[in-house]
């Protein structure tokens, strides 16, 4: 079980931060289509390949499904709040690979794509996730809803995902 990508989303769904963990078939992928070195494709810091931009944008539209106009927030249980009321869950399958959602009360929308999960380890990992976001945000020189290029961000982002990886194992 490991995470395959993470996307974070702003208001009018434009991509804020994009980003790949399994560099193997993304290495695959660069190579075969454009006779990219593997070094070329690693220097590239958040990208994505096709393949997962084209996963993460179809879960997308489902995660619009869900949380558009009325009855808007129905995935959201009666009551509950905090990280809870923010979880969507399960988007979507895609061959081996999972979908999952998170909507932050500003709208802002996280998806992760990983190889099979548990709900309440991948809505430990969003709520790790948001936090490490918000942190970004409160800094007052970071542009809201502009994408991220921060190193920090990027580091962290990494390391939380590692761990969560490790801990799968």
């Amino acid at each position: 079980m490991s995470v395959i990508s993470l996307a974070i989303v702003g208001k009018n769904n434009t991509p804020i931060y994009l980003r790949e963990f399994d560099h193997v078939d993304a290495i695959d992928e660069a190579e075969s289509l454009f006779g990219l070195s593997p070094s070329t494709t690693l220097s590239i810091k958040q990208a994505c390949s096709v393949r997962q931009q084209f996963i993460l944008h179809a879960a997308l539209d489902k995660f619009e499904q869900l949380a558009g106009p009325p009855p808007a927030c129905a995935w959201r249980a009666p009551g509950v709040t905090g990280t809870d009321a923010m979880f969507v869950g399960f988007l979507c399958p895609v061959d081996d690979m999972r979908v999952y959602g998170y909507m932050t009360t500003t709208q802002i929308k996280f998806l992760l794509t990983v190889r099979d999960g548990y709900h309440e380890d991948i809505q430990k990992l969003f709520a790790k996730i948001h936090a490490i976001y918000v942190g970004h945000i409160l800094n007052p020189f970071s542009p809201l809803n502009a994408p991220i290029s921060s190193n920090r961000f990027d580091q962290q982002i990494q390391q939380t995902v590692d761990a969560y990886n490790e801990s799968m194992m």
